[in-house]
């Protein structure tokens, strides 16, 4: 029996860096955004759940993001209200959709309201966080740039911010540990180690967190809209037809919804490119799974197995596969199970350069990457042997 130890804050805080990733200029924007909020919170001498809701509310405030061009502006000092709205609202639909994140939803929906008498604490926590994020840079000391930090923040007291939770700010800031802690990224292992903020995931609740960033993968590209969400049902029929047991099925489909977490780091225009890649393109993607193996990481002790599984799902039996290069025998069952449903699945699924191929295709393609030595034969013949299931649904 698995068994892992995944901590919440922990958990959002590392697979919110990737899409950070995707421009270097905002790498862990979202959790200095967070340690910005919670020592507001404590100045404000905020309850224990009240930090943790503000903690979890300022990880997920960009969830919406839908692209770089999108948070190249949201960093403007005070974007247009409709435009910073349409990922307020995008955020407030991923997250309402998601049991565990649902109570979450309304303080995303309005991080970028400005200040008006019924605007709530922790939005406008979250919102005045943002933007000292954004107005702290990152190639200047950051103790020089206190004072025109805080007399923008006053300026802008009862028309942009909050007035309580600038004054708050205003007590904050000539403690020189706060902003050193941002500069040195000392707020990454405070985040991790408050005890107050500590909550140890179900599977169940991984399991809700995996289908949300799932979807957040796939809204990223039309074309593959559905990919992940089709590995997945490849994956849990075909480890039903193998007969593999409940515990580690539900393992199996975590690591299926999360396999392309990593493609969140790759530039959009490689993932929304209309055509096959080229050499160079093809590079580019080839980071995806390396950053997959390195985000699920990050969500705790005992994740090891569905890191590999996911991050392996380009891996082949001969070593020619990325981003490691394994052979046959470092590759376990799971993960060529993987790696043999992403393939399937891509290839019957609609591309903007062909359809979904038809079932002779299909199967001529599987018989060959298993005649190359690059799937795993037995593996294969299941997967022929439910084609019909497999592509009923497509």
């Amino acid at each position: 029996m698995f068994e892992i130890q995944a901590d919440l804050v922990g958990t959002i805080a590392g697979l919110s860096t990737a899409s950070d990733m995707n421009d270097l200029r905002f790498l862990h924007h979202a959790e200095r955004v967070a340690y910005i909020s919670l020592r507001i919170g404590e100045v404000l001498d905020f309850h224990t759940d009240q930090k943790k809701e503000l903690v979890l509310s300022a990880l997920l405030h960009d969830i919406g993001v839908a692209t770089t061009g999108e948070r190249l502006k949201l960093a403007d000092l005070a974007p247009e209200q409709e435009f910073a709205s349409l990922h307020c609202k995008r955020g407030y639909e991923l997250l309402k959709a998601t049991p565990i994140f649902a109570p979450l939803a309304q303080n995303v929906l309005e991080h970028h309201n400005y200040y008006n008498d019924g605007l709530r604490l922790i939005p406008a926590i979250i919102h005045l966080a943002d933007r000292v994020e954004h107005l702290l840079k990152k190639d200047i000391y950051c103790l020089w740039q206190i004072e025109p930090i805080t007399n923008y923040l006053q300026k802008e007291k009862g028309r942009l911010f909050h007035p309580q939770v600038v004054q708050a700010f205003l007590e904050l800031a000539p403690i020189p540990s706060f902003w050193l802690d941002l500069e040195n990224e000392t707020y990454r292992s405070i985040l991790r180690s408050k005890d107050e903020l500590a909550h140890t995931l179900t599977l169940d609740q991984l399991e809700e967190i995996a289908w949300m960033y799932a979807i957040l993968v796939d809204s990223r590209c039309p074309f593959t809209a559905v990919h992940s969400s089709g590995v997945t049902r490849i994956v849990e029929l075909l480890s039903r037809n193998l007969g593999i047991n409940s515990s580690k099925n539900r393992l199996l489909k975590v690591a299926a919804l999360l396999h392309d977490i990593g493609k969140l780091a790759v530039p959009e225009a490689i993932i929304q490119h209309p055509g096959k890649l080229n050499d160079r393109q093809m590079a580019l993607m080839k980071q995806h799974t390396y950053h997959t193996y390195y985000l699920i990481g990050s969500i705790g002790q005992g994740i090891e197995p569905v890191q590999r599984w996911a991050a392996y799902h380009h891996e082949r039996l001969d070593g020619s596969g990325y981003p490691f290069a394994l052979k046959a025998h470092e590759l376990e069952l799971e993960a060529r199970l993987i790696a043999i449903a992403d393939v399937t699945q891509a290839i019957t699924e609609d591309r903007p350069y062909r359809k979904g191929l038809p079932k002779p295709a299909v199967e001529k393609i599987l018989f060959s990457e298993a005649k190359e030595g690059r799937l795993d034969p037995d593996l294969v013949s299941i997967t022929i042997d439910s084609l019909n299931e497999i592509m009923y649904f497509q």
